[in-house]
């Protein structure tokens, strides 16, 4: 009897414990997270994120301006470089021939040219005392003219053919990093094909899209916050450059272009970015009334009323609240009564608030 009622026991208290388990999961499960803002005069403050993409602000795509053979490649992807530095050769057997070619014809052509030169002078001299005839002096300029003329196109060819051989070369443009190289070593390749890309440091950007509904309160010049999943517990502060006027078709979004203004030494091109943009909500007619977003006040039998949520140590819990409402505005409904300046209120899912729950505050 004593063993079975040891038994008893030790199932109550297991009973006990998993009830008091249970009960503490759905407690967990109740404190959800709701989307809020802070009151202030004037308006509000409205946060919104979004994704977007780490590029360099100066990436150049670099080729050749002849067609060959890459003979070599003399840096490696994520190498540095200094401007003018050598980067990559191609063959240059074919334009070493063609430019011996065109130097030999361009000193013919002055052997040419100094030779009718010096017969036209000869004849003009002859002509002018009467000793030759007007025919003979016309065909002696005209062929001197030729010469003269053949030389000068024979050293244009020339010039060209020794830019080509110096094509053959491809330099650093630019002082950066090496941050791709689409080709290989013996790869035939055109003129205009793309090499390698080359990135500057200090001077990083981020990409990003933002919808029809949200492109309207964007502006050059306006403060963001930017993170990366990459970096945790780091913020960094960036100044939107570049509003695109018109959207992109195949994303249904305005590109936008964020400047990343206090960057440091671990981001990387093609780091997934979250912007972050907070954007005040003020009535300039009443810069000292209390605006809130409409989507943030509810209605019932009894009225007008709003969530506040009250912090405690370790969680928020929701205080149903009435509220008097004035005008609307582009910025929300004015209250009158029932808000105080630095309350917390729930901004979405009113429906899903009670009195007293429990529930965390989320940035969107």
């Amino acid at each position: 009897m004593k063993a079975i009622s040891q038994i008893k026991i030790i199932s109550l208290i297991i009973l006990i414990n998993l009830s008091c388990s249970n009960k503490q999961e759905q407690e967990k499960e109740l404190i959800r997270p709701v989307k809020y803002q802070k009151v202030v005069p004037g308006g509000g403050v409205q946060n919104r994120s979004f994704t977007g993409t780490a590029v360099s602000g100066t990436e150049i795509r670099l080729s050749f301006k002849v067609s060959g053979t890459l003979n070599s490649l003399k840096v490696k992807i994520g190498q540095e470089v200094n401007k003018n530095t050598l980067l990559a050769t191609v063959d240059n057997s074919d334009y070493v021939l063609e430019y011996e070619k065109s130097d030999a014809a361009v000193k013919n052509a002055d052997a040419t040219e100094e030779q009718t030169e010096s017969n036209f002078e000869r004849i003009r001299t002859l002509y002018e005392n009467g000793s030759a005839s007007l025919s003979d002096y016309e065909s002696a300029k005209a062929a001197y003219e030729s010469a003269r003329a053949n030389e000068s196109s024979l050293k244009k060819a020339r010039k060209l053919a020794r830019a080509q051989l110096a094509y053959t070369n491809l330099y650093a443009p630019i002082k950066g990093k090496i941050s791709d190289i689409s080709v290989e070593v013996n790869e035939n390749i055109s003129s205009g094909q793309q090499v390698m890309v080359i990135s500057t440091e200090g001077d990083l950007e981020v990409n990003l899209g933002v919808p029809e509904s949200f492109i309207s309160q964007v502006s050059i010049q306006d403060e963001v916050e930017i993170t990366f999943s990459t970096l945790p517990n780091q913020v960094f502060r960036g100044i939107v450059s570049e509003v695109s006027f018109s959207i992109n078709s195949q994303m249904a979004t305005y590109p936008i272009v964020v400047k990343i203004d206090d960057e440091g030494g671990n981001i990387r091109p093609g780091m997934a970015a979250t912007v972050k943009f907070t954007q005040r909500l003020t009535n300039p007619d009443a810069p000292d009334v209390l605006l809130v977003p409409t989507q943030a006040i509810g209605e019932d039998e009894n009225g007008n009323f709003v969530y506040i949520l009250n912090a405690t140590e370790d969680f928020y819990t929701v205080k149903r609240q009435a509220v008097t409402i004035g005008e609307l505005t582009s910025s929300g409904f004015e209250v009158t009564e029932g808000l105080a300046e630095g309350d917390f209120i729930a901004t979405a899912g009113l429906q899903m608030l009670l009195e007293g729950m429990k529930v965390k505050l989320y940035e969107n």
